[in-house]
């Protein structure tokens, strides 16, 4: 539990630091923003890399038992998560309506984990990812809104869903190999 702890803390501890633009630009003044893009990016792929170490070693202990619908909800939810996540790098008319759509994304990936999964290292993480897509979400609709995106052809919406459909799809069927845990 000890490694998953401080994979979370790197991992979030790094990423909190765009929620504060101030301190963020001081720190890119001081050290230069390629400089700190690298020092971000290192400490965010070591935590990643840490929480996976974590998740793999982590003693179960069950909390609590998931509901017997949980796999149905998260077997639902999933695909709008990939979709959503897919929609934050593609060009597409989704993003006209939500602002982003990565942390989106995330949000929901995370509810559905936290449903499905009733042990505290599935909580700790899922719990955090989710609460911390909250938390930027709200960090972000309080800065200044950005111009609305161009109207994209209707075939791009077509493609992110497709996308986002194919890669659910994969990852289900690859889930255990990517991740040492079945789909429930």
């Amino acid at each position: 539990m000890t490694i998953l702890l401080l994979g979370l803390g790197l991992f979030f501890g790094i990423h909190t630091i765009p929620m504060f633009p101030s301190f963020k630009a001081s720190l890119q003044s001081r050290i230069g923003t390629m400089r700190f893009k690298g020092i971000y990016s290192l400490i965010a792929l070591s935590g990643f890399a840490l929480i996976l170490l974590g998740m793999s070693r982590a003693e179960f202990r069950p909390l609590f038992a998931p509901p017997a619908w949980a796999p149905l909800i998260a077997t639902l939810a999933m695909p709008v998560s990939f979709c959503l996540l897919v929609a934050a790098y593609v060009p597409n008319n989704f993003r006209r309506v939500i602002r982003n759509p990565m942390l989106s994304g995330v949000f929901v990936w995370a509810l559905a984990h936290l449903i499905a999964n009733g042990d505290l290292a599935s909580i700790l993480l899922f719990g955090l990812f989710g609460s911390y897509a909250v938390v930027d979400i709200i960090s972000v609709n309080r800065r200044p809104p950005a111009a609305i995106p161009a109207r994209q052809p209707f075939l791009m919406d077509v493609l992110v869903l497709a996308i986002g459909f194919a890669a659910f799809w994969v990852v289900r069927y690859f889930h255990v190999a990517l991740f040492g845990v079945p789909v429930v």
